[in-house]
């Protein structure tokens, strides 16, 4: 029998789950509820609290773009989810700052375990921040424990046609990493490598499409301190006149 495709696809994120908190987090990490939801900003959030049970049993959401998943190579799609375990983490056990959902304690989790923050997602980049994306580090923890759950013959059953970016800017970055000789990856993105049957009147079939064209919105920034409010597009750094401090989007959790 064919395993539904909702069911194959969150047991091989479960799987990955329970594989990466045993080997990086000592199994401490609680359950949460892992999500599959498509952003143009995010590759991956996690969000205290978001779930409740009929019992009053209250949960962790740990939130995916799929579209990421054919973009990257799984190595690279797996550390995204390790970053949000950090973000889990952190929640947990740790202090998160809700100015700031990257600071200095989860970089040190994170560089403990064998990802480096990075805003850019390449060597030097700031580590700290609102949005800070990683990069692995070879030799690292992270970068042992996926060989060994791939070598188990971990794979992901679907992914999501519509990309979130241009793939070329992905496989930039990968160059850059490659350049530097942090590419830890040996598999291929999906993107690449999948092929659908040849659609009517064109030779090559259409796999992926690229994003489409869209008025860039603007968000509700409040500062953390004397909670002013301000309108801004989602990528302004935006800076309260009275606090000097960072005005920031209340509705977006912490992100990858």
């Amino acid at each position: 029998m064919t395993t539904p495709p909702t069911l194959a696809m969150y047991s091989a994120l479960q799987r990955a789950f329970d594989h990466f908190n045993e080997r990086l987090f000592g199994n401490e990490l609680p359950a949460c509820l892992i999500t599959l939801r498509s952003s143009r900003r995010q590759r991956g959030y996690h969000h205290a609290e978001r779930f409740v049970s009929a019992e009053g049993t209250v949960i962790h959401e740990l939130g995916l773009h799929p579209g990421h998943f054919t973009l990257q190579p799984l190595e690279v799609s797996l550390s995204t989810l390790v970053h949000e375990m950090v973000h889990h983490w952190q929640e947990c056990f740790g202090k998160p700052s809700r100015s700031n959902h990257h600071n200095r304690e989860w970089v040190a989790k994170m560089e403990a375990i064998g990802l480096v923050p990075s805003d850019t997602g390449l060597p030097e980049g700031k580590q700290t921040g609102r949005r800070v994306s990683h990069y692995i580090e070879p030799e690292g923890a992270y970068a042992k424990a996926c060989t060994d759950l791939l070598a188990e013959g971990f794979t992901l059953p679907w992914f999501d046609r519509h990309a979130p970016v241009e793939p070329e800017s992905v496989k930039r970055v990968r160059e850059e990493l490659a350049e530097q000789g942090l590419d830890i990856a040996t598999s291929e993105a999906p993107v690449e490598t999948i092929q659908l049957p040849e659609e009517a009147g064109n030779d090559t079939p259409t796999v992926f499409s690229p994003p489409e064209p869209r008025r860039d919105p603007k968000v509700r920034l409040v500062c953390p301190q004397c909670e002013a409010r301000a309108w801004a597009k989602p990528e302004t750094p935006l800076m309260c006149g009275s606090c000097y401090e960072e005005m920031l989007d209340p509705s977006t959790p912490a992100e990858a």
